[in-house]
């Protein structure tokens, strides 16, 4: 996906004119012909698309990823015209930024430019990053800046692109945070995690008579529905190296969950299902560092063939990412209203249709339950130490309901307090109950375990 010269897309042109389209040799890797439909990354370089060729195109292609820009202060000619006949021709597509910030300061920057730059009927953004002009700070912290600013633009799924060496050598930690990663190795298969493999340049689409780049989807990871489905867009951010799940926590086992951590089949009847986790541990294993117990099926499989969602009430959330608000469980009708990382949510939680994850309904709209958006805004259980320290001034209460007239005292920021128990009460809110025999919040906004 690098930024090619013209001379390469004359060469190019040249040879298809002389005919020369079966294995050819491109820069010492021969020609690798896809038995599948191609998953071409397009850009200027392949010109100023014509109804025609992209009519033709459809046929050819799973889905494109089309370039936006070339870093902040350089816009793909040619990206609004042609992602706007993927739109007009039903063509999938996602879009990119070829990376050029120089530090977490202009990642940012960068990120909100192309967000705003983006055709917004695109299923995912990628961020290209295989070239190094962080001069400020670490390219890790530069990395981990795009990706938090285009989740609090956006709940689309957000892929990281590189070549396998520099990922590992520039972007080894950040790029564990995205939903998905596209790596290009033309030499042979990667061998770090991947959702979709760039495995040559020089693809050859009849429908745009030229060369293009050209990967393949990795369906062990993600079928390419993920990739092309427009519902499942409401679910960005489900990655499948997720770690950090804990006891208590309910996941949903994926169907290409074959083996479990030790390496022992699972059975075809016991996946598609929910489960309990029961214990975790950190593992060196894959791609997933962490392990899970789970209750029932009695093994321990790897939290990246896992989906955690919340289940059964639990009264008040709070979002750690932007989440839009949608008139239906299935998360296909926008309303138009959103919230944003750190707001507090109230509502219980349902099943979706689909039966295979889970929703916060509030008064508002639907709200996707998946356990990396948010967090219980209660805690639900006491600590080792049976304390807690209060993050803000609160009251303690004599009656259990918090009548404002059941106040006995107000309790300063910064002060520990014993307590004894957990109650819940019926909307799934909770309280802790002191040594003393009162009550005070057990918001997690307002106290610390």
């Amino acid at each position: 996906m690098s930024n090619k010269q013209a001379w390469a897309k004359r060469l190019a042109q040249t040879l298809i004119a002389a005919g020369a389209l079966v294995g050819i040799a491109w820069g010492g890797q021969s020609v690798a012909h896809a038995s599948t439909l191609a998953i071409p990354d397009i850009s200027e370089w392949q010109g100023k698309l014509t109804s025609s060729q992209v009519a033709n195109l459809k046929s050819q292609v799973s889905f494109v990823i089309n370039r936006r820009q070339y870093g902040s202060s350089y816009k793909d000619l040619y990206a609004t015209n042609n992602t706007a006949l993927y739109v007009k021709y039903g063509i999938p597509f996602g879009e990119y930024d070829y990376a050029r910030f120089t530090s977490a300061a202009s990642a940012k920057q960068e990120a909100k430019d192309f967000y705003n730059r983006s055709n917004k009927n695109a299923q995912f953004y990628v961020l290209d990053f295989e070239e190094n002009d962080v001069t400020s700070g670490t390219t890790n912290a530069a990395v981990k800046a795009w990706y938090d600013e285009m989740s609090a633009l956006t709940n689309k799924k957000l892929i990281f692109y590189s070549y396998q060496s520099f990922a590992t050598s520039y972007a080894n930690t950040a790029r564990q945070n995205f939903d998905a990663q596209w790596i290009a190795n033309y030499s042979s298969t990667p061998t770090i995690a991947h959702a979709l493999w760039q495995y040559t340049d020089h693809n050859y689409l009849s429908a745009l008579g030229e060369y293009t780049d050209n990967s393949k989807a990795v369906t062990s990871v993600h079928p390419v529905s993920w990739w092309t489905d427009a519902t499942t867009t409401a679910l960005a951010h489900t990655t499948y190296a997720y770690s950090s799940y804990k006891k208590g926590q309910h996941i949903y086992l994926h169907k290409g969950a074959t083996k479990d951590a030790d390496g022992t089949a699972i059975a075809a009847s016991d996946r598609q299902k929910f489960y309990k986790i029961s214990k975790v541990k950190s593992v060196t294993s894959d791609n997933s560092k962490q392990a899970l117990y789970l209750s029932g099926l009695n093994q321990w499989v790897l939290s990246q063939d896992a989906t955690g969602y919340w289940v059964g009430q639990h009264g008040s959330f709070t979002l750690k990412h932007k989440l839009n608000l949608y008139t239906d469980s299935g998360l296909t009708k926008k309303t138009g209203g959103y919230y944003v990382s750190g707001d507090t949510v109230a509502g219980k939680i349902v099943k979706a249709p689909s039966g295979k994850s889970y929703r916060i309904k509030t008064k508002l709209g639907y709200l996707s339950a998946n356990t990396k958006y948010s967090n219980h805004a209660y805690y639900e259980s006491l600590g080792s130490s049976k304390t807690i320290t209060t993050k803000k001034k609160i009251y303690e209460y004599g009656k259990a309901s918090f009548a404002k007239s059941s106040r006995k005292k107000a309790v300063k920021k910064g002060t520990k307090l014993t307590v004894t128990g957990v109650k819940k009460r019926s909307t799934g809110s909770r309280y802790f109950v002191l040594s003393n025999g009162r009550y005070v919040t057990a918001l997690q906004s307002y106290v610390q375990k």
